[in-house]
């Protein structure tokens, strides 16, 4: 492919037009690199232009050069087309292996680069990933190279409109200084023209003119007026409302005042002049007396021909402005609007023909609702607008969704300039950069930092107004198995699809927030309390119980909340939050799929969880972790079968604890995983000196079997301690299976055994115990405990045998439990009767000889 020669062209003046080449770096250009380079793990990121015979690094990340001949660059390829480019191995794609970036130091093999389209087919560069090593890119890792590729070209079509509009300016500033040049020939005229001046004593009531005044009103110079009211009797009846309202209203405002009117002379000959006043002031602020000019306009019909010849020019150059334009003046008649003013307002032909006043036009805005999406404040501001005054400029959304710049400057002679300039493309990327910046990217729902913007501002309004302000704090259930399971794409989903469910759960007025990875937040609107609170979680609760089409799979997750109402929980965001958060954590430690208040007692436990929490950590590294052995009696030849081994914990002021007191909390803050390796080893050290033919059996926790590499982990440690395969047992409970069973399948492969634990606690799936690899069936305690569960006990002994799989019966305490396990068919049994968990020194009496109907003499010990 060969590049166009037009394309080339535009691609030059484009660049040149945006000053980009040979310019100094830009943060933003470089930031995008950085985000590029750690959000796709490569050593290299830049932004490269390209004009007809170069490249120019634009910025970059990791990598640095300089100008390089296009034909020795990936870059001219990229272009070439608006897709893609990906090189997965440059050093053997004949194309790019001799280019330096590939030979030289960089060493570049692996290189992606999306083409920055600032129109069609328009590409000014490319956004690129550079790897040393051969390697591709995901389907989802290409969309977000392309969504970055987005960010800088919004970039460059912001630059672009911004350019545009200060060329624009430039253009207006052209135009304002003709017209300000007109106004200067203007005072010049002025000082020319015969102008009288006047003025009114309000003390004494004297009025004195010029000899201009007084030859204007057919009068004698030298002959003023005796008072005001004689001086306003020369004007027209029709105008003297309107005068003295304006003078009234300058004296009440103390301020200046202009109008037009006409005055009769004696002879009858009726004369049109302008008058300008002002208020004088005394001393202690009082308006003591009105001075003014005033002129005879009457014989400007001359000036009018020659200045309609000059408007003939300016009409010809407004009707090519890119800028709408009004001229109004100041008996608030609109003497110039051009076409693209009419365009940008949808104003009707005939009432611009019809030569309207200014109201006019607003009432006809107005009434059309040109101002239904501006707030009250602008829509009497533009109901009432006065032409004169100090410029402004304010921005205006009309119903067909352009938006306008209004600004309008006050003439000196009265009336204004208005201007309105389209600034909707301009509005739309400062829009989308503002809608990046505080939502989030997967969800669209505002992110982290709005929401705190938000709920700061809801409880500062709290705290001087009073009322009331409810946070909920989500957290999905089971959402890492469904990502870990289906991967990031099929997560992806369930995010957007969990987003739309709490959308269409709440009220409009409610305001949804993704924080981060599962956890959602919500601030409810209007005021709150402990019930509506409680009232929105369950809708979300009930929303999201539903399973989630993934395109293929379908996904189940439930949903924790924590609720905070302030100020009862607090007044301030932290705090507020933290305690959202606590109610939350007891939501999931109270079954999960559930809602909680917080209440005062969280704190305390949270606190002692914190405690508990360093000290779990702790007693790891300090060794205060030992194993207990348990026997497992093998009910038709009396001999302990296996030894399963018991965590406990020699905490230095608690004493010695189960497992119950602190498992839980290990497999929350995930320090299960190393505890889980330190149980493993240490009881494969012990198994050795077990008698031949026992097992050593081990539970193993869910986040281990979720771990990569268990199966080789497992290996090694059986080569490291000589333990048999065969020797060694891994109890996995029904909750802790994984969804890719390949891993349990993984682990039968070592030749080890699996046994299904505390089988009939949870919603045991039959088809899941005839696929999955389980040699024996584990039951829950409450069987062998509960003398009316016979019948089951029997029926699911019964089953196991059906299904090849030995059945085992657990938490054996009294001879009947014992005699009914047995007379059920069990092959195997455990249980403080039979034995209970000792140190590993002292198992040999255990392991010495038959069990008695009597069972193994048992130690108090443990």
């Amino acid at each position: 492919m060969h590049p166009r020669p037009d394309r080339e062209a535009e691609r030059l003046s484009a660049l040149h037009a945006l000053g980009l080449l040979d310019t100094a770096p830009e943060a933003h250009f470089d930031a995008v690199c950085r985000l590029a380079r750690t959000l796709f793990r490569v050593p290299y990121a830049w932004i490269s232009l390209v004009d007809a015979e170069r490249l120019w690094c634009k910025a970059s990340s990791g990598i640095t050069f300089g100008p390089t001949a296009r034909d020795a660059a990936f870059c001219h390829r990229a272009i070439l087309s608006d897709a893609l480019l990906m090189v997965e191995d440059a050093a053997d794609d004949p194309r790019f292996r001799d280019i330096a970036l590939v030979t030289g130091p960089s060493g570049v093999r692996f290189y992606a680069g999306v083409p920055l389209v600032l129109r069609p087919g328009l590409a000014l560069g490319t956004l690129c990933l550079g790897d040393t090593v051969p390697r591709r890119l995901s389907e989802a890792e290409t969309a977000q190279l392309a969504d970055l590729a987005a960010i800088v070209v919004a970039q460059l079509r912001h630059s672009e409109a911004r350019i545009a509009s200060e060329t624009e300016a430039r253009r207006r500033r052209a135009s304002e200084e003709a017209l300000a040049q007109a106004n200067r020939n203007l005072r010049l005229a002025e000082r020319m023209a015969r102008i009288g001046h006047w003025r009114a004593d309000l003390i004494s009531g004297a009025v004195t003119w010029s000899d201009e005044v007084c030859r204007l009103h057919g009068r004698a110079p030298g002959d003023p007026a005796a008072t005001l009211d004689e001086s306003l009797a020369y004007y027209h009846p029709e105008d003297r409302p309107r005068i003295l309202a304006l003078v009234a209203e300058a004296r009440e405002r103390r301020e200046g005042f202009s109008f037009r009117a006409r005055i009769v002379r004696a002879d009858g000959d009726i004369r049109v002049v302008v008058s300008h006043g002002i208020c004088e002031l005394d001393a202690a602020g009082a308006v003591a007396a009105l001075f003014g000019s005033v002129q005879d306009v009457t014989e400007i019909d001359r000036a009018e021909t020659e200045l309609r010849a000059s408007t003939a020019l300016l009409d010809a150059t407004l009707e090519h402005m890119d800028q709408g334009l009004m001229m109004i003046d100041e008996a608030g008649i609109v003497r110039v609007c051009n076409e693209r003013a009419i365009a940008l307002l949808d104003l009707p032909p005939d009432l611009m023909r019809s030569g309207p006043t200014f109201d006019d036009v607003r009432r006809h805005q107005i009434a059309r609702g040109d101002f239904a999406r501006c707030d009250d404040a602008l829509r009497q501001q533009v109901a009432h607008e006065p032409l004169a005054g100090h410029p402004h400029t304010y921005e205006r959304e009309r119903p067909n969704g352009t938006v306008l710049e209004i600004r309008t400057v006050s003439l000196p002679t009265g009336g204004a300039v208005r201007t309105y300039t389209d600034i909707t493309a301009r509005k739309a990327a400062d829009a989308q950069v503002a809608h990046m910046a505080r939502h989030d990217g997967l969800t669209g729902l505002p992110n982290r930092a709005l929401f705190r913007d938000s709920l700061d501002r809801r409880l500062s309004v709290v705290r001087r107004h009073g009322g009331t302000c409810g946070v909920l704090y989500l957290d999905l259930d089971a959402f890492k198995a469904v990502n870990d399971t289906f991967g990031h794409a099929a997560g992806d989903a369930l995010l957007r699809a969990v987003a739309e469910r709490i959308r269409a759960a709440l009220r409009q007025e409610d305001l949804p927030a993704r924080l981060g990875g599962d956890e959602f937040a919500v601030l409810l609107g209007g005021e709150a309390d402990a019930a509506s609170a409680a009232a929105t979680a369950e809708r979300l609760i009930s929303s999201l119980r539903e399973p989630v089409d993934l395109g293929g799979p379908r996904a189940t997750v439930g949903v924790s909340i924590g609720i905070a109402v302030a100020p009862e929980h607090g007044s301030d965001s932290d705090l507020l939050l933290k305690r959202a958060d606590l109610a939350l954590y007891r939501a999931k430690s109270e079954g999960r799929n559930t809602h909680r208040l917080f209440a005062a007692a969280m704190d305390q436990a949270a606190q002692d969880r914190h405690r508990r929490e360093i000290d779990l950590r702790l007693a790891l590294r300090r060794g205060e972790f030992t194993l207990h052995y348990q026997p497992v009696v093998d009910l038709a030849g009396g001999r302990v079968a296996a030894v399963e081994a018991l965590l406990r914990w020699n905490h230095p002021d608690r004493g010695p604890l189960g497992p119950a007191a602190f498992l839980s909390l290990a497999e929350e803050t995930g320090v299960i995983v190393p505890l889980g390796e330190w149980v493993l080893n240490r009881a494969l050290r012990d198994a050795r000196t077990l008698p031949p033919g026992m097992r050593m059996v081990v539970n193993v926790a869910s986040a281990a079997l979720r771990q990569d590499g268990l199966a080789s982990a497992l290996r090694a440690a059986l080569a490291a301690t000589g333990t048999l395969p065969e020797s060694l047992e891994l109890d996995i409970a029904e909750g802790a299976i994984p969804e890719e069973t390949g891993r349990l399948a993984d682990l039968a492969d070592l030749g080890i055994g699996l046994a299904l634990d505390d089988f009939g606690a949870g919603a045991s799936s039959l088809g899941a115990l005839r696929r999955l690899p389980f040699g024996r069936i584990k039951l829950d305690p409450a069987l062998s405990a509960c003398p009316e569960q016979a019948d089951l006990l029997r029926a699911i002994v019964g089953l196991g045998r059906a299904l090849g799989r030995d059945v085992i019966a657990k938490g054996v305490e009294t001879p009947a439990q014992l005699a009914a396990v047995r007379a059920a068919g069990c092959t195997a049994a455990q249980g403080f009767w039979l034995g209970r968990p000792v140190p590993f020194g002292d198992l040999a009496p255990v392991l010495a000889g038959p069990v008695t109907r009597r069972g193994i003499r048992r130690s108090r010990s443990a």
